[in-house]
């Protein structure tokens, strides 16, 4: 291989490379544009937002008869077809960009424009590559590459409102997230926070469920048919019920086991249970002794003081005292159906 530089080159570049056909976008070894109008969409509102977006790789080679420099894209095709396409006002911005729906590059501010125009795109250039160096570089970009989680996959995958509806409430309670340390910042990168809404908003819409990436699998696809207006209702309740979690249990709970992801799921099964938003699985016999009406209206002081001495069991591993069910179902398979109605009905019968 010739060589390989890092560069950054702004979105006023590309345009410029572009227009003066200096930027090939479709070399043979690309792929075909296969990006939705809601990827599309994302990707700008990210960079309007001024946050980050993956390097592109380009070779470039000299053109002797044209006397310039060429640069095909090798990889980020489809990113920089879709810059391209808004700053030339071929693309106007859908409702997954909460900010900017509706507008295209013209309708930005004048500061906007200049903020977009100059943006950085982190570059690698290879020089005068040959193409088995290019099949090389892909190759050991894939053997390194760090492996992609399953939410990561589902982000990539679905284009549907069922997307959004997680996607959008995991970014609204991210702070929520990791400043209680329900889940780490590097899970949060990773989308883990993704699963874990996922996992909350099955509990409202389906109740009491087994867990894990297959069973979030099997709910993407099961409402990939639901429109925005379906999830609505949803949002509203998800909404009630973290609001109230943190207004009422988050000052005393906030170091305890029920603000670790495993049992705060179990947490907002009670506080869904108490406002009536918890329905019952009737797909599953077991999941139907599930004790929901025993959290119906019930008094908050009285489940916190419940839920301290559980928590206090669990945080000592007292797997031979009085909440020694809830301890044990704590440790090990806390995805599993049976483990997760166990917790909720040892909850239900300190309350009684």
């Amino acid at each position: 291989m010739a060589g390989s530089s890092q560069q950054t080159y702004t979105i006023a570049d590309f345009v410029e490379w572009h227009e003066k056909d200096m930027l090939e976008l479709s070399p043979d070894f690309q792929r075909g544009d296969v990006w939705t109008p809601a990827a599309r969409t994302f990707l700008i509102d990210t960079i309007l937002k001024g946050l980050s977006i993956p390097q592109v790789y380009i070779r470039t080679r000299v053109d002797t008869k044209k006397k310039v420099s060429i640069r095909e894209v090798v990889d980020g095709q489809q990113r920089l077809k879709a810059i391209l396409d808004f700053a030339s006002d071929k693309l106007r911005l859908s409702t997954k960009s909460n900010d900017f729906s509706g507008k295209k590059y013209s309708s930005l501010t004048d500061d906007e424009q200049e903020q977009f125009l100059s943006y950085q795109i982190a570059t690698v250039q290879l020089i005068n590559a040959k193409d088995e160096d290019v099949l090389e570089v892909f190759a050991r970009l894939n053997s390194y590459s760090v492996k992609v989680t399953p939410p990561e996959l589902r982000h990539a995958k679905y284009s549907e409102p069922i997307k959004w509806a997680v996607w959008n409430l995991a970014q609204a309670y991210r702070g929520f997230i990791t400043d209680n340390h329900i889940l780490t910042t590097r899970d949060v990168v990773r989308m883990k926070d993704n699963t874990l809404v996922a996992e909350l908003m099955r509990a409202l819409i389906s109740g009491i469920q087994d867990g894990g990436e297959q069973k979030i699998d099997a709910f993407y696809r099961a409402k990939t048919k639901e429109d925005e207006n379906y999830f609505e209702s949803y949002r509203e309740k998800f909404d009630e019920m973290i609001g109230h979690i943190k207004k009422v249990y988050e000052y005393d709970l906030s170091e305890t086991t029920f603000f670790d992801a495993p049992n705060f799921l179990i947490l907002f099964y009670v506080v869904s249970a108490k406002f009536g938003y918890l329905p019952e699985n009737s797909q599953n016999e077991k999941a139907k002794a599930a004790p929901i009406e025993s959290f119906k209206d019930i008094d908050d002081d009285k489940l916190i003081d419940a839920l301290r001495k559980v928590a206090v069991a669990v945080e000592n591993n007292e797997a031979d005292g009085p909440h020694a069910r809830f301890v044990i179902n704590s440790k090990s398979s806390t995805q599993r159906l049976a483990q997760r109605l166990s917790r909720f009905q040892h909850l239900a019968s300190l309350v009684n």
